[in-house]
């Protein structure tokens, strides 16, 4: 590298040309020392000597011999910058042209450049303007006027320089600009005027937007309108023309004024319409060409008015009418029935008892006009008790009005999830006395609280009795509550037998009267027990399934809340039973779980429900003896097989059973079965990978994090339970790891990649290495007729040398041995290489 570089530098050093001392003048002339410049620009010349140190006395001289001053205040003045003396134009003029010269004394002789100033003007578009209106019908010019200094050449187009205009039947090119002969709306266009000056290059258009004049054609006709009484009206009245027409608005021949009335481009809006607005109207377009005008006529639609409705009340069985009236529309309205919460239509078509009854009146063509409507609802029941709505429409708008209609009936008792036809309470009973005494007394009894519901028009007043007896809020007994039309509510608390039986509730409006019988039952525990069947044996532990009764009889009247289970020794009694309670869903079967016993034991089962009386019967006991102690069951996974991670996974397990001795510890291993490449299809490993050391898992622990394990791929994990008598069974399981960064991806990539990568980068360096070699060795054949490689064998065929001087730092260069018949003495390692060095082109011998 360094003998191609000191080469390089031998080859720019004996092209380099000895410089001539002279003076030059800038910008460099073209040709016979002109110097073009353009008229109305600021330009300047640069004056200097290539020998400062042998000329002096710079200055300039106009076309007339004078010299130019050096006042910056006229328009043309010379300044000194840096030794170079410069010729300002601020303005240019066409008098300036002419010969200019630079002036100096060179080593003691006088010495001049002059320079022959020549001056363009570029092309100019004056009295061109760039919207130009013509006259349909006739021949019209498009004025275009362009100067220049050599004189423009003047071309036109139309839509774009694609569009040559020549002389012929429709365009005539003047001195003046384009003539368009019979002009038609169609020549609207935008044309190009174009200026170009051959010899200097130059080319400038003017875009000219030519718009045809002509009389209105309509674009939108008024037509007939019909407005709505209260609302604004608009009209649209639009004409095409050129000059943009003026438009004049008429009804009945006058013209249109006031606030009222709002004019725009194109419509007419009449604010708040009314009826006196009905008549004839005429939109007149005008310009300077022509003008058109159309009529057309305004409606004032009148929406329909409804007059208030009353409320109506009629027996059930009677008829009820509902009339509707609308005072005024225009047109007439039509009437139609609908109930209100549905929106149906009321039609004696899909209802035999309904009968619409309407008026005759016709319609007026200009008059407002009324109608009426009257529904009739024969027999009434209590279906049509709700709202009904008059509907009233026409083209203006449509109204309703709502009016209810009222079948009155006497009241009806309901009998549902809320209203029931009995009710459960109990007695609490405390026992009293010394140890053995039998006695006991009543308290006070559990409340309850019994609804009583009826539907009835007018809504019924609701009391309630007890043997004949009408009950009265007592809050001790007795307390009455959401005592509102149509619904009552009685809290009872009984205290003694006698509280229990049947109840009367009586709803009343001024149609008539009703009765029902709500009973208070006494509830008890559960008098039928559960059914209880056995699961699942384990060494520590039983599960059963246990049906209970929905039944109200069956469980005391009240539903059971609870199962207690419980359990002995076979050769033990109830008095050293051990108990566990269950709660209970609203399902008739539950699954229950008795764990903590002992392996290979036998053991005797039984349950009963409780309600809120209390303890029910036992069910049939059940024999049953625990499986002797063996391994731990498989675990069970609890985490998800999606990980949180890409290069680690948190799992978690349990054990269902430890087969009736303490687990111990957990064994966990895992491997690698599959990945996703980096166009993410999936791509199963050509072997299952290895499994991981084994990792021991203190119990009662039970979960793990893997670490260090490659991103988007599928692992088998292994988690095996052991206890004092052995392993659990293999129960492998899934986890997937999260798509990972660049470089956790590199995991992903296919095996050859990175291979071929560094083969493709070795190969192009060397390819660049044996380029460079050979512009190199070519460039030293041309120079020296010996080449690069010429050089490193010395095989040259003459002597010649290149001499450079250099202060090379001293560098190490390791002795090589000999292998050709013409070796070279290397430079020693010790030696103090300074002052001049010479590099051979060729080896000599015998040194």
């Amino acid at each position: 590298m360094m003998i191609s570089l000191l080469l390089i530098l031998v080859l720019f050093e004996q092209v380099c040309v000895s410089p001539v001392t002279r003076i030059v003048v800038l910008p460099k002339p073209y040709e016979d020392n002109k110097v073009k410049a353009v008229i109305n620009e600021k330009f300047f010349l640069t004056c200097f000597s290539q020998n400062q140190a042998s000329t002096s006395s710079l200055k300039w001289l106009s076309p007339s011999g004078q010299p130019i001053s050096n006042d910056p205040t006229l328009r043309i003045y010379t300044a000194l910058n840096n030794q170079q003396l410069m010729l300002h134009f601020e303005k240019l003029e066409p008098t300036d042209a002419g010969l200019y010269a630079c002036q100096g004394v060179h080593d003691g002789l006088p010495d001049q450049v002059k320079i022959e100033l020549t001056l363009e003007k570029k092309i100019s578009f004056h009295d061109t303007k760039l919207e130009q209106f013509i006259k349909a019908g006739q021949d019209q010019l498009v004025q275009c006027h362009a100067s220049s200094i050599p004189g423009p050449e003047i071309a036109w187009f139309r839509h774009g320089i694609n569009t040559n205009l020549k002389n012929d039947h429709k365009y005539q090119i003047t001195n003046d600009g384009l003539v368009i002969k019979n002009v038609q709306i169609e020549d609207e266009a935008i044309y190009l005027c174009q200026a170009s000056v051959t010899s200097t290059g130059e080319i400038k258009r003017a875009q000219i937007n030519v718009q045809v004049m002509h009389q209105p054609i309509w674009d939108v006709k008024p037509i007939d309108t019909d407005g709505v009484n209260g609302q604004d009206i608009v009209v649209r009245c639009k004409a095409n023309a050129k000059p943009v027409p003026k438009y004049s608005w008429f009804r009945n021949g006058i013209m249109l004024v006031g606030e009222r009335y709002v004019f725009t481009a194109d419509s007419l809006r009449i604010l708040k319409s009314n009826v006196n607005d009905r008549g004839t109207y005429t939109c007149e377009a005008e310009n300077n060409s022509g003008k058109i005008s159309a009529n057309f006529r305004i409606n004032i639609l009148v929406g329909p008015v409804i007059a208030p409705l009353e409320e109506v009340r009629v027996l059930e069985g009677n008829e009820a009418r509902v009339k509707c009236i609308v005072r005024e529309a225009f047109p007439k309205a039509q009437i139609t029935w609908k109930y209100a919460d549905t929106l149906e239509n009321i039609s004696p078509s899909s209802d035999s008892s309904i009968e619409i009854v309407a008026d005759s009146i016709e319609d007026s063509n200009d008059n407002l006009v009324g109608s009426w409507s009257e529904l009739r609802i024969k027999p009434a029941d209590r279906r049509y008790n709700r709202n009904i709505t008059c509907v009233a429409s026409n083209k203006a708008e449509v109204n309703d009005r709502q009016v209810r209609l009222i079948v009155e009936y006497k009241p009806t008792l309901l009998i549902n999830s809320e209203s029931k036809e009995f009710y459960y309470s109990w007695l609490n009973v405390d026992s009293s006395g010394s140890s053995g005494s039998s006695s006991s007394h009543v308290s006070r009894g559990a409340s309850v609280l019994m609804t009583c519901i009826a539907t009835g028009e007018p809504k019924p007043q609701i009391t309630w009795f007890f043997k004949t007896e009408q009950i009265k809020h007592d809050n001790v007994k007795y307390i009455l509550h959401k005592q509102q039309s149509g619904l009552s509510q009685l809290e009872v608390i009984p205290d003694r037998l006698e509280d229990f039986g049947d109840y009367q509730c009586k709803a009343e409006n001024t149609v008539g009267s009703s009765y029902r019988n709500i009973e208070l039952r006494m509830a008890t525990s559960p008098s039928l027990p559960p059914l209880l069947i056995l699961q699942a044996t384990k060494p520590e532990s039983v599960n059963f399934q246990v049906t209970v009764s929905n039944e109200a009889e069956s469980n005391g009247g009240l539903p059971i809340h609870t199962i207690k289970a419980q359990w002995r020794f076979l050769n033990s009694d109830w008095s050293n039973q051990n108990e566990k309670n269950f709660p209970v869903s609203n399902a008739e079967r539950l699954l229950v779980h008795v764990g903590a016993l002992m392996p290979d034991t036998e053991y005797l089962f039984r349950v009963a429900g409780v309600n809120k009386v209390g303890l029910g019967k036992w069910s049939q006991e059940i024999k049953i003896k625990t499986l002797s102690r063996r391994q731990p069951d498989p675990i069970r996974v609890l985490s998800k097989e999606d990980c949180a991670a890409s290069t680690k996974c948190y799992i978690e397990w349990t054990s269902d059973s430890n087969g009736g001795s303490p687990i111990r510890d957990y064994l966990v291993k895992w491997r690698r079965l599959s990945y996703k490449d980096s166009s993410n299809k999936h791509v199963d490993t050509n072997r299952l990978g290895r499994w991981s050391d084994v990792v021991i898992i203190k119990a009662p622990i039970t979960n793990y994090e893997i670490t260090s394990i490659l991103p988007n791929s599928f692992y088998e994990v292994d988690v095996v339970a052991r206890n004092d008598i052995g392993p659990s069974a293999s129960q492998p399981f899934r986890i997937r790891t999260l798509p990972g960064q660049i470089g956790e991806l590199e995991a992903f990539r296919k095996p050859n990649e990175s291979v071929i990568n560094r083969i493709i980068l070795i190969c192009g360096s060397i390819i660049a290495a044996i380029i460079l070699f050979i512009i190199i060795d070519v460039l030293l054949l041309m120079k020296f007729d010996c080449g690069l490689l010429a050089i490193l064998t010395k095989s040259c065929t003459n002597q010649k040398e290149i001499t450079i001087d250099f202060k090379p730092t001293p560098t190490k260069i390791v002795q090589h041995t000999n292998k050709s018949n013409h070796p070279y003495k290397p430079i020693s390692q010790t030696e103090d290489h300074t002052g001049n060095a010479s590099i051979p082109l060729r080896p000599k011998e015998n040194v």
